[in-house]
């Protein structure tokens, strides 16, 4: 007895959609089925005067937007070196004052120059007289 399992089955995968054939194809309409080979190229050799005025126009958008780029990512970096500054200024007054608190724990710790505050002497303040 012959077995009964179908051989040509398609998985969806296998089979192709009328949108996947039409993307493969070029549109044939009824004006480009009337037109011979000869006049087909011609129409495809011409060119718009307008289209290098579009192509320039594109040129220089193109141009601005690199411009623009170039001067963002150098505000970016100026930004980072910045940043960069900050970070390093901190680490260094870090490392600084871990050091002076280790002195400090040894018992070396460096005399700080302490503000030497001006003489003061009778006459230099001022006088206030209350009367009751």
């Amino acid at each position: 007895m012959k077995s009964e399992a179908l051989r040509n089955v398609r998985t969806v995968r296998q089979v192709k959609t009328s949108l996947d054939v039409a993307r493969g194809q070029k549109l044939r309409t009824t004006n480009s089925l009337s037109k011979t080979r000869e006049e087909v190229e011609y129409l495809e050799s011409l060119t718009d005067w307008r289209l290098e005025q579009v192509l320039e126009k594109e040129r220089r958008r193109f141009a601005a937007q690199e411009a623009s780029i170039n001067k963002s990512r150098q505000r970016v970096l100026r930004a980072r070196e910045k940043l960069a500054m900050t970070v390093n200024k901190n680490r260094a007054l870090t490392e600084l004052r871990r050091e002076l608190q280790q002195a400090r724990r040894e018992g070396n710790d460096p005399v700080a120059p302490k503000a030497e505050t001006p003489a003061v002497s009778e006459q230099n303040l001022r006088q206030i007289e209350l009367r009751y």
